[in-house]
């Protein structure tokens, strides 16, 4: 079966509508590997060759099958909001036939979008490391509740997280949702500079980076 069969249908009919005629080999060797596997990855190459996609893909179609849903199902954890801000569309456009809802969360969101989000937390929830913080220390009880379905993190530009107190901090707050929460996620960390990919696999996965699959 390749990789395309092994999307969702409505995920399938989101690429179709996009206008593309394949998906290109990262694409297609991550799609598997997130759909077969719980391994943490690392999903790595150039700028602009659609790493999102390759992560989100797959992602989607399975929270796609997971329509009881109560609480948010993914986070995608981005450096920047203006970053954010970009990928939103692009995921938004991604969900239009599966019925996943897509929010942002940083300072330039208005509180009516994030009363949303709390009120019926399902889907992806775009956030930076700091936003994060300020939800937990501010709505700490809500964690629980918000954050107990959470299946993967998408943590894009992972190299500007590495060996740097803004990657300890964004390794504390993923540590203090899984003990709030209770989730387990799976890491996907997607870069076009790794220059480490020792350092990428011990940030994902202290305890056994042997562990963290590459696409390189």
């Amino acid at each position: 079966m390749n990789a395309f069969a092994r999307l969702h249908p409505g995920v399938q009919r989101a690429v179709w509508q996009m206008g593309w005629t394949q998906l290109n080999s990262l694409q297609s060797e991550a799609i598997p590997r997130i759909l077969e596997s719980e391994d943490h990855l690392i999903l790595s190459a150039a700028t602009a060759s659609g790493k999102t996609e390759a992560a989100f893909l797959p992602i989607i179609s399975a929270l796609a099958a997971d329509s009881a849903a109560t609480s948010l199902q993914a986070l995608y954890v981005g450096p920047l909001k203006a970053l954010i801000n970009d990928q939103f569309a692009r995921l938004d456009t991604l969900c239009t036939h599966c019925e996943i809802p897509v929010h942002r969360w940083h300072g330039d969101v208005d509180a009516g979008a994030k009363a949303r989000v709390r009120a019926s937390p399902r889907g992806i929830l775009l956030i930076t490391p700091e936003s994060l913080e300020a939800f937990f220390l501010r709505r700490g009880r809500d964690v629980p509740r918000l954050f107990a379905g959470v299946r993967f993190v998408v943590i894009d530009e992972l190299h500007a997280f590495l060996e740097s107190v803004r990657g300890v901090h964004l390794q504390s707050l993923l540590a203090r949702m899984r003990g709030q929460a209770g989730c387990r996620p799976r890491l996907v960390g997607l870069s076009a500079t790794l220059g480490d990919y020792d350092a990428a696999r011990r940030f994902l996965n202290p305890d056994a980076p042997d562990k963290v699959a590459l696409v390189d």
